[in-house]
């Protein structure tokens, strides 16, 4: 089995959806096991980061494996690389693939945290390696699949599926002859093969640790040879196939070695990667784009009646998860036994502290109503009492002022005019 996180992620949710399932969702012998396309387009198409998605496969050597381990691989791995996060926080798209004689689980993420509407980096190659890696190593074990890294999975020749094919057709001939002079003891080491290609009238321009450049005939441009055999670190004895074998058998016997070395390392990355996610992605935090809200309801009511409609299934998928031992929470990773369910109550908790605080606001602005109205009707009574005393100040200055009049007219002198 091996994990693969592909390198793209920029533009919209058309071109990732329509690779999983065709353009018009027919796709031969693709399955959506987990999630709704047409929601995870939609969303990779509301959000405006430099890269808006994250894909990426689990690739198997056989045909296909029983459903319930299905399960379990796309469980575990949405906690590789989102440690720390709960159901309501991320969408994950997962569609099966089998038209490639192998089975294959395909898996896409917006690069969006749907409680914060903050941007969510599942994967960093520099940073996340380790722990992709050793999940990777821990799970081959767990089910006895195939290693890749396994010395007797090694191939000679490698290249891109998208070489012409007179150009592979070159490459894959010069490999073969190189092939036949390792077994018959002729060569034993790289330095013998880039002397070998030079004695045949190849130019070689570039060598790196894992490969060799060539100039081909009529070539204007390098051709680059990449295998198992042009590696820096390919040196056989003369007894080629004695040497291969007991290289093989020495990695199987190390198997248990590196399954345990593999589990520390993934006990301390998930734990670093659970508190990076808990403590960037707070759940307190309930703000969400306007492009993205709508979505996220979506996303989050069909986390709910998933929870509602299908109790069994989600007991089976935990009870699978949780197997002493066996499962990758025996290496650090603590998955609770109702996980959608505790996600649901905690996404149900942090909606009822909003109600609370709402609540709060709401008690405040009462106090401070009643408070007003108080205010109000004492400054009605100033207003009264004050309308009052100006009243009775002004009948006082009336009748002064009568009073007065009175006096002066009867300090004059009477006239003794008669008419």
């Amino acid at each position: 089995m091996l994990i693969k996180i592909h390198s793209r992620g920029e533009g919209g949710g058309s071109g990732p959806i329509d690779y999983l399932l065709g353009k018009n969702r027919d796709r031969e012998l693709a399955t959506v096991l987990r999630g709704d396309p047409e929601q995870t387009k939609s969303l990779i198409d509301s959000l405006s980061f430099s890269r808006n998605y994250t894909s990426g496969v689990i690739s198997f050597s056989e045909s296909d494996i029983p459903e319930a381990d299905k399960q379990i691989f796309m469980d575990e791995l949405e906690q590789c690389l989102l440690s720390g996060l709960d159901a309501n926080q991320y969408e994950c798209l997962w569609v099966e693939h089998r038209d490639k004689d192998r089975l294959e689980l395909n898996f896409l993420i917006p690069n969006v945290e749907l409680v914060t509407g903050k941007r969510l980096q599942p994967y960093f190659d520099k940073v996340d390696k380790k722990r992709k890696d050793a999940f990777q190593t821990i799970m081959n074990d767990r089910f006895n699949l195939s290693d890749p890294n396994d010395p007797a999975r090694a191939r000679p020749l490698s290249y891109a599926s998208d070489l012409p094919a007179d150009k592979k057709k070159a490459i894959e001939q010069i490999t073969s002859g190189l092939m036949n002079l390792i077994e018959s003891g002729e060569i034993g080491n790289r330095a013998e093969i880039i002397d070998t290609l030079k004695n045949n009238g190849f130019k070689v321009n570039r060598k790196t640790k894992t490969s060799i450049s060539i100039k081909l005939p009529g070539e204007a441009r390098n051709t680059r040879l990449k295998g198992a055999i042009y590696e820096e670190s390919f040196a056989v004895g003369r007894d080629f196939r004695a040497t291969i074998e007991a290289n093989n058998e020495r990695y199987r016997q190390e198997r248990q070695q590196r399954a345990q070395a593999a589990r520390k390392v993934y006990q301390a990355e998930i734990r670093r990667k659970s508190e990076y996610n808990q403590q960037r992605y707070k759940p307190e935090r309930k703000e969400v784009s306007a492009a993205v809200e709508p979505i996220v309801k979506r996303i989050q009511q069909s986390v709910k009646q998933s929870t509602e409609q299908n109790p069994t299934d989600i007991q089976h998928r935990n009870s699978v998860r949780h197997q002493p031992n066996e499962r990758i929470s025996s290496v650090g990773v603590q998955i609770s036994n109702n996980q959608l369910k505790d996600r649901m109550k905690k996404y149900e908790r942090h909606t009822e502290t909003t109600g609370i605080s709402n609540q709060v606001i709401r008690t405040k602005a009462r106090t401070t109503t009643a408070s007003t109205s108080t205010t109000v009707n004492r400054i009605s009574d100033a207003i009264k009492r004050l309308t009052e005393s100006v009243g009775r100040y002004a009948k006082s200055a009336i009748e002064l002022s009568r009073v007065r009049r009175d006096q002066r007219y009867s300090n004059q002198p009477r006239s003794n005019f008669r008419p």
